[in-house]
């Protein structure tokens, strides 16, 4: 400590050898057994859950370049918008592929986590990092994610670059690439709530509408219309259901983690898309309202910060369908953002107690089958919940948290 401020050097020297340490015994060995890497000069087939997502999307590109439907015994469920992304990877044998896919996904994410970087100056740029890179070597998810091939981290990196466009004033950057984001996976629409609503700027919906108009328009010179009229009427209203997965033994450790997946279980699946709804449209209120409030430049900073990793917590817990464990990967650099800004403040200690201890629920994972029966009720749910319970107060009022006003420059 020096004139009552911590001493950021020394701390996050420290804190990179643990990530290093980290690195080194768990997680070298943990990326190359969940990835198809681990099969390399293996004999026989390769292990049936490796891949097993990605497979889907695969055969689904391969399909459709021999001219068939890509939607039919497939497992691919993307708009037919994302078909000639993925038909890039069919260029190679599958086994190849898986591994391409992997490092594709990896590479995106850490420029998403470099880039957001660069936003960031003084002490906290080093601090986000340092955390960027304990959250991301300590993440059960993102093990998960490797394992079933999904595209979650391939999206939290398009998202954070995103993000990083929009605070750099790149807006129709910023909005191509949230119109990527959405194309490959529905989802990341709702960010529109950040992005719209909380910032006040209808001139990004507009640039997002174009975006994605000229991406699906260049589509449709390779991409057949009766194709998006399948997708449309046959596969794009399976995406507003909700079913029990844990009611499968297949997912007994991938168990749902929203409260989606709660109502399910407890047989109130009628009211799921109801409860969606609702949650969207109170969040898209309370982004607006909170806009109306007037707070210093330092504390609105840490409030954009806040409002953004709350956004990514309301889609992960109260998105139409069932919300496993993988796409929690999308929360590392929003919670390393978020986090970086509170260790830069003199917030009070039982706030901040709070905080990591939800960071630690959503990041990781006790066991399976913990809190899973009688009904389920898992870790990144608890977290989740917690999470945006605490998020709140900075939203409304931030001086209830911290214990005088904030440095935080940016």
């Amino acid at each position: 400590m020096s004139n009552g401020r911590p001493d950021w050097k020394k701390w996050n020297v420290l804190l990179l050898i643990i990530c290093l340490w980290i690195g080194w015994h768990y997680w070298v060995y943990a990326f190359i057994s969940s990835t198809p890497f681990s099969l390399l000069g293996a004999q026989g087939p390769p292990p049936p859950r490796y891949g097993t997502d990605f497979y889907g999307d695969y055969s689904g590109a391969k399909t459709w370049l021999s001219h068939g439907n890509a939607y039919e015994r497939t497992g691919f469920i993307y708009a037919p918008t994302s078909l000639p992304f993925y038909a890039v990877f069919t260029l190679v044998p599958f086994e190849v592929a898986t591994q391409l896919w992997v490092i594709s996904s990896l590479f995106i994410f850490i420029v998403g986590l470099l880039c957001l970087a660069l936003t960031l100056h003084g002490d906290r740029r080093s601090v986000y990092v340092s955390l960027a890179l304990l959250l991301f070597l300590t993440s059960y998810p993102l093990v998960v994610n490797f394992q079933l091939g999904q595209n979650e981290l391939l999206l939290a990196g398009l998202v954070i670059l995103s993000l990083v466009c929009e605070r750099l004033n790149l807006r129709f950057m910023s909005a191509g690439l949230l119109a990527v984001a959405t194309i490959l996976k529905g989802s990341a629409l709702l960010l529109l709530i950040y992005f719209v609503l909380y910032r006040r700027d209808l001139h990004y919906l507009i640039r997002f509408l174009i975006s994605s108009l000229l991406i699906v328009g260049a589509s449709l010179f390779v991409v057949p219309v009766g194709l998006y009229s399948y997708w449309i009427l046959n596969v794009f209203p399976t995406f507003a259901t909700a079913f029990p997965l844990v009611m499968d033994p297949r997912f007994t450790l991938f168990p749902n983690e929203s409260v989606i997946g709660l109502l399910v279980l407890v047989h109130l699946s009628r009211i799921t898309l109801a409860v969606s709804v609702t949650a969207f449209v109170l969040f898209g209120a309370f982004s607006v309202w909170v806009t109306s409030k007037r707070t210093s430049k330092n504390y609105g900073l840490l409030r954009a910060d806040a409002m953004f990793l709350m956004n990514v917590l309301v889609i992960l817990l109260f998105g139409p369908t069932d919300t496993l464990i993988y796409p929690y990967v999308g929360l590392i650099l929003p919670l390393a953002l978020f986090l970086s800004a509170l260790f830069m403040e003199q917030v009070n200690l039982g706030y901040l107690t709070l905080v990591v201890f939800a960071t630690l629920l959503l990041n990781s994972i006790l066991s399976p089958n913990f809190l899973y029966t009688p009904i389920l009720f898992p870790l990144e749910l608890i977290g989740g919940l917690i999470l945006t319970i605490l998020l709140i107060p900075i939203c409304i009022r931030p001086t209830l948290i911290s214990k005088k006003r904030p440095r935080l420059m940016s």
